[in-house]
This record gives structure tokens, sequence and C-alpha cells, in this order.
């Protein structure tokens, strides 16, 4: 029932952002969300408000914002530094937002224009550091302005071939070394020691293997060194933009489109990334959302352009498609996405860059010329409070901070997930699975159910054992009696009432007097898939939790149909039309009836294995693995002596009939497959068409 509420939730919120949209269309929409789980956008509780909105002309000194590239908040959080590309200056202000001067760079007692600067960084004492990509440098200027040095190209034996020095981003280390982004290099970022000597690449990133790439690497191998020559070179995805915290981690955002994995590292001195999600792989960031552009023909998906950090490892990206912040946390999971495109307060026209100042967060945007300047709302002081002391492993006091943060969104599953932490490090298991549940985290739920279960199985150890005893007495009695009445097997007759269960014991046997008595019946074989139908919805609503792959509140009916009772009627058809032209013996309604009966193993040992779920725990999955693998080995032997004897084959043939039956239903699907592509694209057309003739 909760998760059905926060379905109709979400989608009450869906539709309350649409309406928004078509109703102030002109001044954009704002909203904020998470993706859980499953990928599905869920919308959260705003984390952050706008507060302070600097745009005016006397707030920089008299003179507008033109084509700002960059900001930078000093260690202290005292001042604050905007790259006014387009007025060639840097202009200073206080934490407050006051103007306090600007700064314009002379070089030989000359101004100094910029031609496209791009990258600002600050030193604690003062110094300032300019990328400027079409200058090819990055001026280094003391805090009146005056440059001091420039740091170069590396030197060109020290690079690859046809190196284009285009410096983009820099950061410098406590150490006094120096980290520049040039948006040519494709083996990491460019490093120099204090003294701006070239020390050699820092943080390379590594070629994505894919089918292509192999496919490239191995026409090199067989073309000509001429021919080679012209294929597409094998590269790594750029690094575009830099950051470093306090502890000197150096950030690095990689380029391209999409959401990925990896976009966003944390570096050690080493160059190696530690920026890792809880199963230790690479973080994926990047907006999940995705839309196709008519206009243009392409797919529209998230670009990130900027990056910022904070003392506290949590990481907020800034997603110039949508012109919308993600923020993360240290292990990489996405807090909330919030912003939006428009005029709105808040909203964003064309940001290009996001610092941090204390708790909040600042946003450059380069149309409006403005510096927007984002508060956190209580909602994200609880969530960063609690990922705080959560990530210290201080669970108990954590949870206090989590449980405020469920007041105002009772589905956000970080803050499920920190409250169970909570109540597991209390050694209350029982409510721990149940945040556990709510927050989708099976790995936990399923350490907490262990707990439970042993602790039950301890407390009731007497009475368990008493009744495997009684079991096993009952077994031996009853197998006793069927000894003594068991006529001689040969004179043993079956009704036909009895032969699925027959079938059961007797696969070897039974199939084969089945199809020479003729006691198959449709009522029984109806019966059975109907049994297979129903193992198929009790598996997917009564799997346990830990060990279920969906939503059970998402439980479509017509496609638990079509994965039983539907593939049984095209294996059917398929074997009957693939053994009419083997001179196969089985009629349409001998097939059905055989393999009917030949599903019950799977039925029988789907629904008990559905129930052992709830009494084993992801520990343990191993076992259930060679139950399942029993369980689909016993419904192979039945559905091959099922086939062999209907059409009275041998071995061999049987083994090919089946096998054409399984290529036949790949084929079918394919065919409905492409004709239901070809039939959307009529419909599509025809819609087209009829709007063109209304517009006309």
């Amino acid at each position: 029932m909760k998760k059905s509420r926060k379905r109709l939730l979400s989608l009450l919120t869906a539709l309350l952002l649409v309406g928004s949209c078509l109703g102030v269309a002109a001044e954009g929409t704002s909203h904020s969300y998470v993706y859980d789980s499953w990928d599905q956008a869920m919308s959260v509780s705003a984390p952050y408000e706008a507060t302070d909105y600097l745009v005016d002309a006397a707030v920089f000194g008299g003179t507008p914002l033109n084509q700002p590239t960059d900001v930078f908040v000093t260690g202290d959080q005292q001042l604050l530094y905007i790259l006014d590309e387009g007025n060639d200056r840097i202009v200073v202000l206080s934490a407050e937002g006051t103007f306090q001067r600007e700064i314009r760079l002379q070089k030989d007692g000359q101004p100094l224009a910029f031609e496209a600067a791009q990258g600002l960084f600050v030193t604690a004492d003062g110094v300032l550091y300019v990328a400027d990509k079409d200058a090819r440098t990055v001026y280094v200027a003391s805090p009146d302005g005056t440059v001091i040095g420039e740091i170069g190209a590396p030197p060109a034996d020290k690079v690859e071939d046809n190196f284009e020095y285009t410096p983009v981003s820099v950061v410098v280390d406590t150490a006094g070394i120096i980290y520049v982004i040039s948006s040519s290099a494709y083996n990491g970022a460019l490093q120099y020691d204090e003294h701006y000597q070239y020390l050699g690449y820092y943080g390379a990133e590594k070629v994505t293997v894919t089918v292509e790439v192999l496919i490239r690497e191995l026409w090199k191998t067989l073309l000509s060194e001429e021919a080679a020559s012209g294929l597409k070179r094998n590269l790594p995805t750029s690094i575009i933009r830099l950051d470093i915290d306090s502890d000197n981690f150096v950030y690095t955002l990689k380029g391209g489109d999409g959401t990925g994995t990896g976009q966003v590292r944390r570096l050690n001195t080493l160059g190696g990334n530690i920026l890792y999600d809880v199963n230790g792989e690479p973080g994926m960031f990047g907006d999940r959302d995705t839309y196709y552009d008519n206009t243009n023909n392409v797919t529209v998906t998230s670009s990130l352009v900027d990056l910022v950090a904070d003392d506290h490892g949590f990481v907020t990206v800034l997603d110039h498609t949508y012109n919308r912040l993600l923020q993360y946390d240290g292990n990489a999971n996405l807090l909330y996405a919030f912003g939006g495109s428009g005029t709105r307060y808040g909203n964003f026209k064309s940001p290009v860059a996001v610092e941090t100042l204390g708790d909040r967060l600042l946003v450059l945007d380069q149309e409006r010329g403005s510096v927007t300047v984002l508060s956190p709302t209580l909602f994200a002081q609880n969530v960063r409070n609690a990922t705080v002391l959560y990530d210290e492993g201080l669970y108990v006091e954590a949870g206090a901070y989590w449980r405020e943060a469920l007041k105002t969104d009772a589905y956000y599953e970080l803050a499920n997930i920190g409250v169970g932490a909570a109540y597991e490090a209390e050694g209350d298991y029982a409510s721990a699975m149940h945040y556990y549940e709510i927050g989708n985290d099976k790995a936990r739920y399923s350490a907490c159910f262990a707990e439970v279960r042993d602790l039950w199985i301890r407390e009731h150890f007497a009475l368990i054992l008493g009744a495997v005893v009684l079991v096993l007495l009952a077994t031996v009695v009853l197998v006793n009696l069927s000894e003594r009445r068991r006529k001689n097997e040969y004179n043993v007759q079956v009704s036909k009432w009895r032969y699925p269960l027959y079938c059961l014991a007797h696969p070897f046997k039974a199939y084969y007097e089945m199809k020479v008595e003729k006691k198959g019946s449709m009522l029984l074989a109806g019966i059975s898939v109907l049994l297979f139908f129903f193992a198929g919805i009790v598996k997917e609503q009564f799997t346990a939790f830990h060990f279920m792959d969906g939503v059970k509140e998402n439980l479509n009916v017509l496609l638990v149909l079509g994965s039983t009772v539907g593939l049984l009627a095209l294996f059917v058809l398929c074997n009957w039309a693939v053994s009419t032209l083997a001179d196969g013996e089985g009629k349409l309604k001998e097939i059905f009836i055989f393999s009917a009966y030949a599903l019950i193993p799977y039925s029988i040992c789907s629904l008990a294995l559905t129930g052992l779920t709830h009494f084993f725990a992801l520990e343990e999955a191993a076992f259930m693995g060679v139950m399942w693998v029993v369980a689909y080995g016993w419904t192979a032997i039945h559905l091959f002596m099922a086939t062999r004897e209907v059409h009275q084959y041998s071995g061999l043939k049987a083994l090919l009939l089946l096998g054409g039956t399984v290529l036949g239903i790949y084929l079918l699907l394919l065919l409905i497959t492409i004709g239901y592509s070809l039939f959307a694209q009529l419909l599509t057309f025809i819609t087209t068409l009829y709007s063109e003739f209304r517009l006309r």
C-alpha cells in the first residue's frame, strides 16, 4: 500500500509539473527529484532555494558582467572571484555579495586583454591563475594583477605528436603543484611544479573497451601502416574541468554527453580514482533524462560542464543541457537533482560554473551575467548532517537526522536506509528490515533477515527438531504402507486422472504409455497450464524482498500470461510446425497435452522455491541456485521425454526437434517484433499526415 501511495504521489506530482509547464512556459520550471533503485525519477522536497541573485551592475563595480566564464571562492570562504572574460577583468566580492574591487591583469606594464579566459584559481595568499585557451597559456598574477609568470605548453618531446596546448581549467594544491587541463589533451591533466616546470600527465583516462574499439584494433593489425593511419584513433574521453578540495584531492570531470560511470573522479596522489560507489564500482554521474529532438533528429542527453567538491566530500555537477544541478555524496549516491531552465528565480539560462560558499552553492549564468546564491533547505541540511555522520560510522547519531528528513519526504530511499542502519546498530533488526525494504537495500535487508531468522531458530529449536522427526517418521510409515499395497509394476493400471502425477515419478515410462494408451486429458492439461500461470503469479508476487528482481506492486498480469501461457502456446505451435516437416506422429492436441504435463515439475519447483526464499538469505543464494538448476533439469528431462514419445522419435531426433522448436520461437518473436515496429511507424506516419492536413 505504501509503495502504491508512493507511485500515486509521483504521478500527481508529474501532472502538477506538466500543468505548471503549460501555465508558465515563458518562465520555465524548477523541480527537484532523485532516481530510485529502478531508475525512475521520484520527486523530492526542494533541497536548495534561491536566497540571493547578483545581477545589478552596481554589485560588480558599476559594470555588468559580460560573458563571465568562471567563479572561485577562497579557502577561508571570505572572498568571491568572478572571471569576467568579456570585460577583461576579475571581479572580487565579499561573502555577502558586496563589491570589493576589480583586478585587471598587467603584463610588462600594459593592460592584458583576455582572448578566451576559461578557468580561474586563487591561492591562499591571493596569487591568481587564469587559463586562457586562445592565448595558449596560464597567466600567474600577483594579488594586484601583475603577471609574474606564465605556464606554457609542455616540451614537445614530452607529449604526443600534434599536441595542441589549449588550457581551460587550472587548480593548485597546497604544495604548489599545478594541474592544468588542456581541451585537446586525452592523457589527463598536465602537471607542473611551483617553478612552472612540466612534470608529466596526471590522472590519465583509459580507453573504454567496446566492440567498435576491438574491431578497429583488429583492422590495424591487418592493414598496412599507411592504411591503418587513416582509421579513427582509440582515444579516452578528455577531461574538461578540475576542482580540488582542502585535502588536496583533485576532482576531474570528463566531457561527453549522456550518463556514464566514472565521469567524475576523485584522484589520489598517484592519479588513481578513489571515488567509488558502495559496490566498489566507479560512480555514475549525469542526468538520466533524455528526449528526442524532432527538429534536429537527435537524442538530447545530459551534458556536464562543471563540478565542485566541498570539504565534506559532497560533489555538485552542473548539467548544461537541462540547466540543472546534481549533488552526490562521497559514495557517488545521487542525493537530488534540482534547478531548471527559464527566467524564474532560481532557474538558469546558460549556467557555466558552480562553486560552494560554505553550505551554499553559487551558480554563474553566462547569458544573464549573474550569480545565483542557493541555500540548503531544512531537508538538505538534515541529509547533509546525516550523510557526514553516516560516513563516519555513527549510524545511531545519523539516524536522528535521517528521521527528520523522512518527515519531509517519507520515501526518500537514502534516508530510509540511514534509519535502517540506525536500527541495525541498535540491534532492532525487524525495524531495520522495514526501512531497508522501503529504501530498496536488499543486501542490508538480507543481513538483518538472517539475524531475525537465526534468532527465531534458536528460540524454537526444540519445536523444529520435533517437527522434523515427525515428518521423517510419517514418511517412513507411508513408504512402508505403499510397498505393502504395491502390485507388480507391469500390472499397474493408471487411470488418465492420475497420469500427471504418474509422469512426475516415471518420466521414462509414463509418456510412452500415455501415447500408446491415449490417456492424455485436455482438462488435466488445461489445469496444468493454469498451475504454470499461477506459479508465475506467485513467483512475481510472493518472492521474498531480497530475492525479488522487480517491484511486486508493478505486477503486469499480461506480461506473466505471455511469459507462461503465451510461451507454451508458441512452443506447441513451433513444435508441431517443425515436426510436420520431420515426419512426427504427434498431433497438435497431443503435443499440447504432453507439453502441459511436462511443465508440472517446473510449476511445483517454482512454488516450492518461492516459499524457500523466505527462509534463505542472500549469502545462501548458491543453495537456491543449485535447486533452480535441479528444477530446470527435471523439467528439461520431461520436455525431452514428452517430445520423443509424442512423435515416436529417437533420442537424437528429439533433441534436434527441440532445437528447431527453439529456433522457430525466436524467429516468430522476431517477426512479431518487426511487425509491431512497422505498425507503430505506420500509425505515427498517419498521425503526422493528419496533423499536416489539419494545419493546412
